[in-house]
């Protein structure tokens, strides 16, 4: 019950206050699951690179790396390409 001190909006707004803790702590959650993903991706970049370096073929596969990145455009937009750069980067290391 509000006071007639208080707006319902106020009211409202100090609710939405309240649940910024909560919504941070599901961010901190999902950006630790991104980097253990991303940290396992890179051990699966490294044995196909042994794998594909091992069989006689070059480390990187540029073809490859475009479908990645156009997977990254249709989901997240333009936006998602440089964040597929960085993952493509990080896994693979430096061109």
């Amino acid at each position: 019950m509000t006071s007639m001190l208080t707006s319902p909006a106020a009211s409202s707004a100090a609710g939405e206050a309240e649940l910024i803790p909560l919504l941070r702590t599901q961010i901190d959650a999902i950006d630790a699951g991104i980097a253990r993903l991303v940290a396992e991706r890179a051990r699966l970049s490294a044995r196909i690179q042994s794998a594909r370096i091992a069989s006689g073929g070059v480390r990187v596969e540029l073809g490859r790396e475009r479908l990645v990145l156009d997977a990254y455009r249709q989901t997240l937009g333009e936006d998602g390409v440089p964040l597929g750069t960085a993952v493509l980067r990080l896994c693979r290391g430096p061109l």
